[in-house]
């Protein structure tokens, strides 16, 4: 249970909302979505290297959050709630995507979007090229460090594992990033 009834709007007016009515709830979320939504799916794009999916996980995580609130109010932080909901979504996607890939199934990214005009730049798909090649565990650890920014501790926080892991993690990740990245320069 959340330790407030009471959640600050990021509006500009600090306008505060009781947790438990249901349109201030909606206004909440909807001020939550306006600010958070466009990080949490760029996140995801990252994640899962797809941004219609990438934009579906988010939307599931908000519905997930919106569910979660009716039913026993807001979360300690919701900011959190959304991220670990988005990182898991992105895991469950990439589970889907393994188990389509066994069966054939081609996914595509669809190229008429101006944010995947953006990241097909040359530089950044070989930057999300050499991201993919990543483990799971690395291509999260840097995607939460370097988009999100968050430290160490709010990483092995977001994905249940030690600050010491995420320390080892990210070395071994960057490692290979610039190996992968050095040799795509050749």
């Amino acid at each position: 249970m959340p330790t407030t009834d009471f959640l600050f709007l990021p509006n500009g007016g600090g306008t505060v909302a009781k947790a438990g009515t249901g349109g201030a709830a909606r206004e909440a979320l909807a001020a939550l979505f306006q600010h958070h939504a466009g990080p949490l799916v760029g996140t995801a794009v990252l994640l899962i290297g797809d941004q219609g999916l990438a934009e579906e996980v988010v939307q599931e995580a908000f519905l997930g959050l919106y569910r979660r609130w009716r039913r026993k109010g807001p979360p300690e932080s919701p900011q959190a709630y959304l991220r670990t909901s988005v990182v898991n979504g992105c895991r469950s996607a990439l589970r889907r995507r393994k188990v389509a890939a066994l069966a054939r199934v081609v996914h595509r990214v669809p190229d008429g979007s101006a944010e995947t005009a953006v990241l097909l730049r040359e530089e950044q798909a070989e930057v999300l090229a050499a991201l993919e090649s990543l483990t799971r565990r690395q291509r999260e650890v840097v995607v939460l460090r370097f988009y999100l920014n968050l430290s160490d501790n709010e990483i092995g926080a977001e994905l249940g594992i030690s600050r010491g892991t995420v320390s080892s993690t990210m070395s071994r990740a960057l490692r290979s990033l610039g190996q992968l990245l050095e040799g795509a320069d050749r």
